[in-house]
């Protein structure tokens, strides 16, 4: 609703920012004992004003330097600043760091008040006006308002809030569609009503009965009221200030920084990715891996910062970095961000977040480098198709899109479709389930190195167990699509089956000569025994000394397709197999049934051998065995031909 907007103030203590706000809402924010008895504000503040259609939220920040944690938690949310220079001052330090906060925020409408003209000459108000401008000049709050006024005689106050209007129009509307989020700013309990949270609502609506999720935590709650500056309302959001009663929470599960959002929209990270920007003024550089403080939404939590594009960021630099946190944070594609030093005493820089749910590299720097500008500087459709490709084979809910990429719900369904149509988003081959194309050639090439490494470590090997590779895709992708992508890396020759064995295709097992004269007499030993085939350990080439080279040389020969592995011990030449197959159907079809006693008449061998060779049959699915005989479960070889 344009008609409603959050207004923050902003500059040096002792400039009167508190009386102009009483000046012109009646209402004095400074509300605690102490504050009140100082005469300087240490908590946000909060009054409510309108002018001709439209209602502000006034949130009022503390000036002091100890308090500018305080005073970013104010600032999350607003819509317009009303910046204030006293006449009798000037600009201060805290004016030019409120104002860095600003331009770091990406607050890009105010109006600033020269406030104390009654304690000054018409030529020192001339000449503070000119500062601030320069103060202003060269930032998105360059083109902002300057209006001289005095709290103590009313001077200039209408002129103001017809600026404010003024500014207040030009902005643009808040996003009232869902879903909703509220950084939390203030948590107290009032009696027969139970636990109240207020804060500048920052995006959607909320309603009576809603239920809601309190991050990092969690944890879930219902609304049980709404009100803004004192008015109950049935309900409330982007562009007011919220008190919100709620319930089915343990009040110590609530907290400033706390956010509270439409269920499943955020998701904590302990991981961030984002451009920083090192404010002109900090007199060094910022190293990487530096511990900082970071001020995100009403939180301020320590973080390590590693820069990605080079070792430290001079003053007046930006780069792409890595923000890790030992606590679990939640944000959204296109937050803003303040990093102030770690004793909390200066604002370094502050930056944009693009990816709020970060990984650990596994990829290239400069792979990571080029898909950070992509997701910057890119379109929806390449914001979306990273956030596809980061969460691999489970597609997010688009609720979680929308905060990993800043593309809203309704436009959704629009980008996805335009991802299709350009082939890149796109089936698994044999399913349903879509992907973006490069998962496919990373699962592929991280398969590849997997692949590679045993053939190293084995080169006498014919490949890992099929079973393992399946095992394998499943892990890294998920169950259903593991056949799938083994079938299509084997169509697309990236894979090489060798039996029960796969290997990579420019992968051959290594022989010396003495091996290969051993496999080829070892393969015709065991066709010349037929039924009766000498058992691994029973070869005439075979020494006990030999008994690994021995298992290692009949385990190729199966990938080969020469010899088949009836058990540990007994192997069958693959086309004696095949001839047990057919001699075993076909005493089952004459007797209605196969025994083991007749079945070893049919086959001219012993029970050693006959016995391993029914349970192999049953194993694999072509015999069943029912009390004392065998019948068939599979066609015949000759049927299947």
């Amino acid at each position: 609703d344009p008609r409603f907007r959050v207004l923050g103030t902003a500059g040096h203590i002792d400039h009167g920012k508190t009386s102009l706000i009483r000046a012109l809402t009646n209402i004095n924010t400074d509300r605690l004992p102490e504050e009140q008895r100082r005469g300087m504000t240490i908590e946000l503040g909060f009054a409510h004003l309108e002018i001709d259609d439209l209602r502000f939220g006034i949130v009022d920040v503390p000036g002091h330097e100890r308090f500018v944690k305080t005073m970013v938690a104010g600032a999350t949310g607003i819509d317009l600043a009303l910046i204030i220079v006293a006449a009798d001052d000037s600009v201060m330090p805290q004016t030019v760091e409120h104002v860095d906060i600003l331009n770091l925020l990406g607050v890009d409408r105010a109006v600033v008040a020269v406030t104390k003209i009654d304690m000054v000459d018409g030529d020192m108000v001339d000449l503070v006006v000119e500062e601030v401008g320069e103060l202003l000049a060269g930032t998105p709050l360059a083109d902002s308002p300057i209006v001289p006024v005095s709290s103590v005689t009313g001077a200039g106050l209408d002129a103001l809030k017809r600026e404010i209007a003024s500014v207040a129009r030009g902005a643009d509307a808040p996003i009232r569609s869902r879903p909703f989020r509220m950084c939390i700013d203030r948590v107290f309990t009032v009696a027969g009503r139970g636990t109240i949270v207020t804060g500048s609502v920052h995006r959607g609506t909320v309603d009576a009965g809603d239920a809601l999720e309190v991050w990092p935590g969690g944890h879930t709650c219902r609304v049980r009221g709404l009100q803004t500056h004192g008015r109950d309302e049935a309900h409330l959001g982007s562009g007011e200030r919220a008190a919100i009663n709620v319930s089915g929470i343990d009040r110590h599960h609530l907290q400033r920084g706390s956010d509270l959002a439409t269920p499943g929209y955020l998701h904590p990270s302990k991981m961030m990715d984002a451009r920083i920007t090192v404010l002109a003024s900090h007199p060094r550089p910022l190293k990487s891996a530096s511990v900082v403080r970071l001020g995100i939404g009403t939180v301020e939590v320590p973080v390590r910062v590693v820069l990605l594009d080079g070792d430290r960021l001079e003053p007046g630099g930006s780069g792409f970095a890595a923000i890790r946190c030992g606590q679990p944070l939640t944000a959204a594609f296109g937050q803003r961000f303040i990093l102030r030093d770690h004793a909390a005493t200066r604002t370094i820089g502050g930056g944009m977040v693009l990816r709020p749910v970060a990984r650990r590299r596994k990829q290239s720097l400069d792979r990571a480098l080029l898909e950070l500008e992509r997701i910057e500087t890119g379109s929806s459709a390449d914001r979306l198709e990273d956030a596809l490709r980061e969460a691999a084979f489970v597609r997010p809910s688009d609720l979680q899109l929308l905060a990993q990429t800043g593309v809203e719900l309704d436009d959704l369904a629009g980008v996805f479709e335009s991802l299709k149509s350009a082939g890149r988003y796109i089936p698994v081959p044999g399913t349903e389930h879509y992907v973006v194309p490069v998962l496919l050639d990373d699962v592929g090439d991280r398969l590849f190195r997997w692949l590679e490494r045993f053939h190293r470590k084995n080169p006498e090997l014919p490949g890992r167990p099929a079973d393992a590779v399946l095992g394998y895709l499943e892990r890294t992708t998920k169950k259903s699509l593991a056949k799938p992508l083994f079938d299509l890396f084997v169509k697309r020759k990236k894979l090489k089956k060798l039996g029960r064995f796969v290997c990579l295709p420019a992968f051959a097992p290594e022989l010396s000569g003495a091996d290969e004269k051993i496999l080829s007499a070892m393969i015709r030993e065991i066709e010349e025994g037929v039924f009766q085939p000498p058992l691994l350990t029973a070869l005439s080439m075979a020494k006990p000394a030999d008994r690994k080279r021995i298992e290692r040389l009949a385990t190729l020969a199966v990938a080969l397709g020469e010899l088949v592995k009836i058990d540990a011990t007994i192997y069958l030449h693959v086309r004696t197999e095949r001839a047990l197959r057919e001699k075993v159907a076909e005493t089952i079809a004459e007797d209605d049934g196969g025994t083991v006693s007749r079945i070893r008449e049919r086959l001219e061998s012993s029970r050693k051998y006959v016995v391993p060779f029914l349970e192999y049959l049953d194993r694999i699915g072509f015999t069943k065995r029912k009390g004392d005989v065998r019948v068939l479960l599979q066609p015949t070889p000759q049927d299947q031909d």
